[in-house]
């Protein structure tokens, strides 16, 4: 594992390893250069620093800096983008397509939970931008405005600081003193701008999948038309198609009963609350002590899987789970990989899964 990144002030990085942006071999100085845009005001925006952007340029001058000069026309203005919509937005729309479409999207888990964590560290990485942006403005007041000079800077600006001491001497100071505050600002910032753009690429992946799914609504309303809603019942609280799905897999590959059996309907969900407590699942065990199975195990599983496939349409299966992928009649795209749930069982490796319309 790389080393965790410094921050220069004693803290520690936790996204070092994912976010850390390549060296800058660029001073203090030229990092606040690069932020004197920040503290300016903009178009359409008051500045909340005015009078210490306008002494950090003076300072910058004073010490022999160059604040890029502001472009004599303005480009123009780039088309507008329309905004990725919000990833509560996208589940609200995943939650009803859901109940439209009859069963859980469960094959949207993976992108889903590669959107929600990418939204998490966007979160902490803009928090992070924001509170070293603080400590920034902050010493920009302190130091560079009439009422609180740090005494170095005082030294700077008087008119004959040869006469007090060595100008480089006070330069050095000031590099010393606020080098790691303005650079933790710069590298947050590059952080942020990462983490920003993976959010947005995660967010937009969920939206296409789902404008795909609704691009196939009337392909599933004829499956669900096809499999129209039965009720469960006795003696094993399951629906009629349910049961007959259970009973071929039993007739043609066994209960595999020294392997943990067949297990269908249960008053809650599991990890993730679906079909079985709506008597419309069953799980095929192939390993009874919640381990990865052995080659043989597994060939079965794989077995049991292909045949449901392979018998979908027929029996009314709506999607079928094996070793943390799924296969989803309702999007019929073949196999798709599954969010990692943290152990063998809840990634369905010791069993198959089928779900029923």
């Amino acid at each position: 594992m790389l080393p965790k990144h410094s921050s220069g002030d004693g803290r520690e990085d936790p996204y070092a390893d994912f976010w850390a942006p390549d060296p800058t071999d660029g001073t203090w100085r030229d990092h606040l250069a690069d932020l004197v845009e920040s503290l300016t005001p903009r178009a359409g925006r008051p500045s909340r620093l005015p009078r210490a952007a306008a002494a950090l340029s003076l300072v910058l001058a004073a010490t022999s800096l160059s604040v890029p000069a502001a472009p004599a026309a303005a480009a123009a203005p780039a088309a507008p983008v329309a905004p990725t919509e919000s990833l509560d937005s996208l589940l609200e729309r995943a939650d009803a397509l859901s109940e439209e479409y009859n069963g859980e999207l469960r094959d949207m888990e993976a992108v889903i939970a590669e959107a929600e964590q990418a939204q998490e560290r966007a979160d902490a990485t803009r928090k992070e931008v924001d509170e070293a942006r603080e400590q920034v403005r902050y010493l920009a007041v302190a130091t560079y405005t009439s009422s609180g000079l740090d005494p170095a800077l005082s030294l700077l600006l008087s008119a004959e600081p040869q006469e007090i001491i060595d100008t480089a001497t006070v330069v050095d100071h000031l590099t010393h003193t606020n080098s790691d505050k303005i650079s933790y600002l710069v590298e947050a910032m590059e952080r942020d701008e990462k983490a920003q753009a993976n959010a947005e690429e995660k967010l937009e992946a969920v939206e296409a999948d789902l404008d795909e799914l609704e691009a196939r609504r009337w392909e599933v309303r004829r499956l669900i038309a096809d499999y129209p809603v039965q009720q469960m019942g006795p003696p094993d609280n399951l629906t009629p198609r349910t049961r007959q799905m259970r009973d071929l897999i039993i007739e043609k590959f066994g209960r595999n009963d020294e392997n943990g059996g067949v297990g269908c309907y249960r008053p809650n969900g599991g990890w993730v609350v679906g079909e079985h407590p709506k008597g419309r699942a069953c799980d095929f065990m192939v390993n009874p002590n919640g381990q990865m199975p052995t080659p043989e195990q597994q060939a079965h599983g794989q077995a049991i899987a292909d045949w449901a496939v392979e018998h979908a349409e027929d029996l009314g299966i709506m999607y079928v789970i094996w070793r943390q992928e799924i296969w989803d009649i309702r999007r019929n795209n073949g196999w798709r990989p599954m969010a990692d749930r943290g152990s063998i069982t809840e990634n369905h490796y010791d069993h198959v899964h089928i779900s029923m319309f």
